[in-house]
């Protein structure tokens, strides 16, 4: 089994890391993939530096989106997928790189059971341009009940890692609902995965993604938004399976 793997890196204002980025994912050793940029709007030179990059990548697709959703990715994310050719897809965050490695190491974990329909694995995480070293995050749980269990009290998800079918994509299964959690999005997919009884398999070793942290992120800008979504998509999924 070869999977080909869809590389999405959808970018918004990000010049100052997006080059590495895109050539971690070019020079990956796994053959079978692509790699799709998706640019949201930017208003630095991130689309420029892509469009650069293309000329002497050809293999490189650089497309772009309407920016509708604050702290959000659903729009180039969404853009990829409808163009994508791959078999699995994985969405590399514009500020963020990886190992070389890092696609083929995942293509090796799904060779081993086709019973993986989404993948996560931890993240080592670095700190600005220096990328000085700040630590792993990683999640074990054995089963879907533990899972969900561990969705009330926080995201159990590194979402930068997460590999799903694209099929999940192309039913439904897989989708983001921004216009009512805005940045929020991937918490709620991990709680609508479970409720179709997805088990997102939780790899336990590092297999290649850095995670950077700097001042300019979404996750701080969803921090100084006034509505706690993390909460109301609690909220939200504890009375729907109460019901049920």
């Amino acid at each position: 089994m070869s999977p080909k793997v869809t590389i999405i890196i959808p970018c918004y204002n990000s010049e100052k890391w997006i080059e590495e980025c895109i050539m971690s994912a070019l020079n990956q050793t796994y053959d079978n993939k692509e790699v799709i940029f998706v640019d949201n709007e930017s208003s630095d030179s991130s689309l420029e530096i892509a469009k650069r990059i293309q000329e002497t990548h050809k293999e490189l697709v650089v497309e772009t989106a309407e920016n509708i959703y604050k702290h959000s990715y659903q729009e180039p994310v969404e853009k990829a997928l409808s163009i994508s050719t791959g078999e699995y897809a994985t969405i590399l965050g514009s500020d963020d790189f990886i190992d070389e490695d890092y696609i083929k190491n995942i293509a090796e974990i799904l060779s081993k059971s086709d019973k993986i329909s989404v993948l996560q694995s931890p993240v080592r995480g670095v700190k600005g341009v220096e990328k000085t070293f700040v630590g792993e995050i990683s999640h074990s749980y054995k089963n879907l009940q533990q899972f969900k269990e561990q969705l009330f009290i926080r995201c159990p998800v590194t979402t930068p890692t997460i590999v799903f079918k694209k099929t999940l994509y192309d039913s439904g299964i897989v989708r983001w609902k921004s216009e009512e959690y805005l940045g929020a999005c991937d918490y709620e997919l991990y709680f609508n995965l479970t409720d179709n009884n997805i088990f997102i398999y939780p790899f336990p070793k590092w297999i290649g993604y850095y995670y950077r942290w700097h001042e300019d992120q979404c996750t701080w800008g969803m921090h100084k938004e006034e509505t706690n979504f993390d909460q109301k998509i609690k909220d939200y999924w504890r009375n729907k399976w109460t019901r049920t």
